[in-house]
Order: C-alpha cells, then sequence, then structure tokens
C-alpha cells in the first residue's frame, strides 16, 4: 500500500483500536447557558449593559447552538469530575477496541484543569479503571494537550516499549464558569466571553501495535512546535505556585480564566496559516487522500476562516471540515476525540483516506496536528 504521507519513519505501526466520547448532561441551547451557569448580576453596570447587548452578537459569532455541562441545572453543583468523565470514555474506547482495562500498559491523560493538584490525573484514571499495573503520566496544556498525548502515547508503542496505550483528555470548565466563582466586581468583558462557548465533556483513544478489527486507523504522523516565543500568554489563569495567597486570589479575580481576546483575533490567524504550511511541507501531505480535515477552533467566525485558506492550501475547494462546536460548545483538549469519535459512526472510509487534523493554542501560541489513514 502507498502511503499518503511519508511520515515519521518507526519501527512499528501504530493503529487506534477504539475510540470513545463522552457530553455530560442534556444539550443546553445557547440562549439557556446563563440559566444554567448562573447570570452576572453583581459586575460592574457598564460590564453587565455590555454583557446584554454582546450576547446576540455572539451567539451569531460563536456559532454554538448548544453546549453540554456536567452542573445540576437548579443547584449548579458538579454532576461529574474529569475522572468520572474520563473513565466514561475510556470504558467507550476500551470496549470498541476489545481489549480489557488491564491490558493497558500506558495511560496519558491530557488536560488543563484538574481535579487535585496531587495526585496526577493519569494514576487517578487507572485506579478508576482497576488497572493493576501500567506506566503512566499527564500532560498539562490546553486544547493542544491531546495531540502531545497522541505523539508520546504513538512514539512509545511504535519503538516498542509498551503495546496498548490509552490516551484520554477531559475538561470541566463549568466548574469555573458558574456565576458563584466569580469574583464579579473584578469581570471583565473577555471572562464574560467565555461562559458563551467553553463546555464540559471527555474523549478516549485505544491505541495499538495489533492491526484492529474494527476501526482501522493508522497513526501516521503527528506534529508539534511552539512559537510564541517573546508573546505574552493570550490565556492564563494566575492562580498557582507563584500567587497562592487565596485572599489576594480573590480580591483581585486572579482566579479568573482570561482569553486577551483582540491578540487572539489578530493573531490566531496568521499563526494558524504559518503552522498547517509548516505542517503540510514536513509531512509531504498528498492532499488528493485527505477525505476530511477537523479544525479544532473554537468559534464559528474564526473557522469561517480558517476554512477558507484552508481550501486555498489543499486546493479543494470542496474540503470536507468537521467539527461539533455547534452541538457541543467548544470542551478543548476532548474536542477533537469526540469530533473523530461522532464522524466515524457517520461515514464509511476507503482504503487510503486520510484524516488531517490542526489546532493552534493561544495560551502561549503553540501548534499540533497529526494524520490518520485508513487501512
Amino acid at each position: 500500500m502507498d502511503n499518503a504521507i511519508k511520515g515519521h519513519k518507526a519501527i512499528r505501526d501504530v493503529y487506534i483500536a477504539g475510540i470513545g466520547s463522552f457530553s455530560p448532561g442534556d444539550p443546553v441551547p445557547f440562549d439557556n447557558i446563563e440559566d444554567v451557569l448562573g447570570k452576572i448580576t453583581d459586575a460592574p453596570k457598564k460590564l453587565i449593559k455590555r454583557i446584554n447587548r454582546m450576547r446576540p452578537v455572539m451567539k451569531e459569532m460563536l456559532g454554538v447552538e448548544y453546549s453540554h455541562y456536567a452542573l445540576d441545572p437548579k443547584t449548579r453543583q458538579p454532576t461529574e469530575t474529569n475522572i468520572s468523565m474520563a473513565v466514561k470514555s475510556s470504558q467507550q474506547a476500551l470496549k470498541i477496541a476489545k481489549i480489557d482495562a488491564p491490558d493497558i500498559d500506558l495511560i496519558v491523560y491530557a488536560g488543563i484543569f484538574y481535579d487535585c493538584t496531587c495526585p496526577p490525573a493519569s494514576v487517578l484514571l487507572q485506579d478508576a479503571l482497576s488497572i493493576p499495573y501500567c506506566a503512566e503520566m499527564s500532560i498539562h496544556s490546553n486544547c493542544t494537550s491531546i495531540y502531545k498525548a497522541l505523539q508520546v502515547a504513538t512514539d512509545m508503542i511504535a519503538n516498542g516499549r509498551y503495546n496498548n496505550a490509552l490516551v484520554v483528555a477531559s475538561q470541566l470548565s463549568s466548574v469555573f464558569l458558574r456565576a458563584e466563582y466569580f469574583n464579579q466586581e473584578r469581570m471583565t468583558e473577555e471572562q464574560a466571553v467565555l461562559r458563551w462557548f467553553l463546555s464540559d465533556g471527555s474523549g478516549a483513544i485505544v491505541l495499538s501495535a495489533k492491526e484492529p478489527e474494527k476501526i482501522r486507523l493508522k497513526v501516521v504522523d503527528t506534529y508539534l512546535e511552539s512559537v510564541g516565543m517573546g508573546i505574552k500568554p493570550s490565556m492564563r489563569m494566575d492562580i498557582g505556585a507563584a500567587n497562592c495567597d487565596f485572599s489576594t486570589i480573590y480580591e483581585q479575580g486572579l482566579h479568573h480564566l482570561t482569553q486577551d481576546i483582540k491578540t487572539v483575533a489578530k493573531l490566531a490567524p496568521k499563526f494558524f496559516g504559518e503552522g498547517i504550511h509548516t505542517m503540510l511541507d514536513k509531512m509531504q501531505i498528498d492532499v488528493s487522500k485527505v477525505k476530511c480535515f477537523f479544525a479544532n477552533i473554537p468559534t464559528r467566525h474564526m473557522m469561517d476562516l480558517a476554512v477558507k485558506n484552508l481550501k486555498k492550501d489543499f486546493k479543494n475547494p470542496d474540503l470536507p471540515f468537521y467539527t461539533k462546536l455547534s452541538t457541543r460548545g467548544y470542551q478543548g483538549a476532548p474536542a477533537i476525540i469526540i469530533a473523530i469519535d461522532d464522524y466515524m459512526k457517520e461515514t464509511n472510509l476507503e482504503t487510503g483516506d486520510c484524516l488531517v487534523s490542526f489546532v493552534t493554542e493561544s495560551s502561549k501560541w503553540m501548534h499540533a496536528g497529526f494524520v490518520l489513514e485508513y487501512c
């Protein structure tokens, strides 16, 4: 079989043997998001007026019709943890792969928000799945974390160190989007906007050196690159070892997740375009073999711009794109697994078809991508 991509040479091929995903709760329409998360009522009057004016504009710009939250809609108390969601997506992936949990010899957990600082999420997941022995690691990053986890696990299986890996991403955004979480007097417009598109979910992939019966997707290559040297972080939450005086943290709102929307709007298209070109060049992709492109982008406005440019890059005006943004909200790292899980259930692939994904993370401007081939 001629590969569509001249990818990284490895000792062994690595396959996706199973995929699983989980979106908690009933879908919440955009117009009801603030009913679930709670309304902002104690922020400065100027900001409250601004939120009310922005709401219809954001509905159109973001393209989110429904979101999912692991929250009781009445009490706003969490109904899941990152680990409980990770268990549910992992169990689905293991079932499809026909691999028992104890046969997993590597867990790589990917995410930005953890249930606790210590111990790491990877060992908590190991315990929850009743895996008596395995190697494990947790990768701390936002939307690129799942790509990093995929590269690490793929390379370790390819070089013969492990045979079966569980790669998992989970994101519980709702706990820090609730009205009660904020020091509303210190809220900013950017922090309010994040409440309209971030959501909860989990995704899991089982990787194996053995060619699977069902999924039949081979990992051809992965790509990572950090390009933000000298640029201030464009998405941040400043609570941590450098800021651990809890009274000061709350008083100054350092626990709020913040995104510099103006900087992201300026830099994201530029970095995304440069990054995807670099990845395409390094992988030498035969674009005629690309069946679908999965752009891990959190808003419809930025998605439309990326799609327009990528269709030119791929020399294919009909290049299919796939995302679950409109019906799930944006779950960060798990979003790409959730999208591929749904896509594989809806689509019949032919031998040689390739699935390509790419993402730019704005926290400190990192790129990541991968290519999968149906065999």
